[in-house]
């Protein structure tokens, strides 16, 4: 995470970092020292206000783009604006309500909830919208079965304690009978009694396979392999990718293609995702904290979901460090806390 400066802002240079990056969020244009006493109200001449710009660019709260335009906020200066100058607020009832409506008929299935969360969390904040599905390292699993397919794939069909389904296809270096695979499903499913995770059971496929004779040491083995693959990489859902296209920051289009490039490039996603998990609340991460090259001009809201007390995964928004931070933030943070309510409904 970026740090503020050690030298705590005096309060004229607090109101005037705060105008600017206020004006600067809504006008993508940088901002002047007349811009900021005649919009802001400020007692100070035009020449004051200057001074204290220039000393909040020599802090590294701002940037002056060229000689003769007025300043922008750089990263730095966004993480004190959110940190300590952004007022908190939170959404309105009739906000909230519109939301609720929005998500009723998804209500039903999983994928649903997930792919209306995007869309939901993209149309409201003009930005992407990304939700990482359930992540099922976390997830106390009921059954496992698998599907034999073509090409050395096999369809992973998991069954969550808390309701949850997930359809995946892996796929294998070797071919699997499919006796061999009601076998294997069925050795998984005794060992998943009494509500555990399957990294659990991976344990206990390793101990297994240490005491068991070497006659079953094939069978564990392809147990192992097909319990691992369950668990590789996250589902990511994204929504509301061209809206990022009318942003001015966007502009240049080797750009563009990298941050497209990204979205498609899920585990780049999902790795960014799972920091979310490990704070357990809402994380905002702003330009080069990303630690995807690709992203670092962009800032991103992030909030875990929850079924009852299981984490689940997170979902957040994704757009420019300009973004609309006091909009957005309680956004997100209401948006996780739905979803976590709906999830927690289905199975109580």
């Amino acid at each position: 995470m970026i740090r503020a400066g050690s030298a705590e802002l005096t309060e004229r240079q607090r109101q005037v970092l705060r105008a600017v990056i206020q004006d600067y969020i809504l006008a993508a244009e940088p901002v002047g020292s007349r811009r900021v006493a005649r919009q802001y109200g400020f007692r100070l001449s035009p020449a004051t206000i200057r001074n204290i710009m220039a000393d909040l660019e020599e802090l590294g709260y701002l940037a002056q783009p060229h000689t003769s335009a007025g300043r922008i906020p750089t990263d730095l200066g966004y993480r004190y604006y959110v940190d300590s100058l952004m007022d908190r607020r939170r959404l309105s009832r009739a906000e909230e309500s519109m939301i609720e409506k929005r998500f009723r008929p998804a209500r039903g299935e999983v994928e649903e909830l997930m792919r209306e969360t995007t869309r939901v969390l993209s149309s409201l904040s003009r930005s992407v919208g990304v939700v990482l599905a359930p992540r099922w390292d976390h997830l106390a699993v009921k059954r496992i079965e698998f599907v034999q397919l073509s090409g050395g794939r096999i369809l992973v069909i998991l069954i969550a304690k808390s309701g949850q389904v997930q359809h995946k296809v892996v796929t294998i270096d070797e071919t699997i009978p499919k006796e061999a695979l009601n076998r294997i499903a069925s050795l998984l499913n005794e060992l998943l009694q009494g509500g555990k995770t399957l990294p659990q059971v991976r344990q206990l496929l390793v101990k297994k396979m240490s005491e068991e004779k070497a006659l079953y040491d094939e069978l564990l083995r392809k147990a192992l392999t097909l319990s691992q693959k369950s668990l590789e990489e996250g589902e990511v859902y994204i929504g509301g990718a061209t809206n990022i296209m009318g942003q001015p920051e966007f502009a240049d289009i080797e750009k563009m293609r990298a941050i497209f490039a990204a979205f498609e490039e899920q585990s780049k996603l999902v790795k960014i995702l799972d920091q979310c998990l490990a704070h357990e609340g809402l994380t905002i991460t702003i330009g080069f904290e990303n630690a995807i090259l690709e992203l670092q001009g962009m800032s991103l809201v992030t909030a875990p979901y929850w079924c009852g007390d299981e984490l689940l995964g997170a979902l957040g928004v994704i757009g420019p460090t300009r973004m609309e931070y006091s909009k957005i933030i309680p956004l997100v943070d209401f948006t996780a806390k739905l979803v976590s309510r709906y999830l927690t409904e289905q199975v109580a």
